[in-house]
């Protein structure tokens, strides 16, 4: 299987192992890492015709200057916590999903995690009722989960809010996507504010 991980950030490299190749993308890798994306995966690809050995390989860069200028397809794209950093009303969120699915095969797939808004709006109520009976600790934890998942920081801020019956209409309405299942309730990096979302390519 060939997998193209967005906005990778830290990798588990035992996670993927098994693929023939994964493509880590994330603009905040160091400058180590390759910059020249084609060259360095067409360069794979000869040589993995020779021996096809498994292969990681980590691109510094911009997930739409990767999508944009990329021409390899792949089976399997994974996005986790990428797509609520994207817009909606200026249409990021429409532009990266046609840009996936041209760098995909027809029976890919595409798993996007999000934090879910119902989760962290209950999350808001319950602290507003009950947060007298919060230890300091759980009081500090979900007082920094709540900001975190709506807000971010700023210089990496959530643009988007994401439900899964937004999810259905952020991804059905551009056509290239096709919803076929949502996990409402996802653990994530330790937290159970996600959501996980299967898209299949549309027909």
């Amino acid at each position: 299987m060939r997998v193209l991980n967005l906005g990778a950030g830290k990798v588990d490299q035992h996670r993927y192992k098994d693929n023939i190749l994964t493509v880590h993308v994330d603009k905040y890798f160091d400058e180590s890492y390759s910059n020249n994306l084609a060259e360095t995966v067409q360069g794979y690809i000869k040589s993995m015709e020779k021996n096809a050995k498994p292969c990681q390989i980590m691109c510094r860069s911009d997930i739409f200057e990767f999508v944009d200028k990329f021409p390899f397809k792949f089976d399997l794209v994974i996005a986790e916590r990428i797509f609520e950093h994207l817009e909606y009303v200026s249409g990021e969120i429409g532009r990266l999903l046609e840009a996936l699915n041209i760098l995909t095969n027809s029976s890919a797939k595409l798993e996007i995690v999000v934090p879910n808004s119902i989760n962290l709006a209950n999350m808001i109520l319950d602290y507003e009722k009950n947060n007298k009976n919060y230890s300091h600790i759980n009081s500090i934890n979900q007082k920094l989960i709540i900001n975190t998942e709506f807000n971010n920081i700023r210089q990496d801020p959530h643009l988007s809010v994401w439900t899964p019956a937004l999810a259905l209409e952020y991804i059905n309405s551009e056509r290239t996507w096709i919803v076929d299942t949502i996990q409402e309730n996802y653990i994530f990096a330790n937290r159970d504010i996600y959501m996980k979302i299967i898209c299949v390519k549309s027909k």
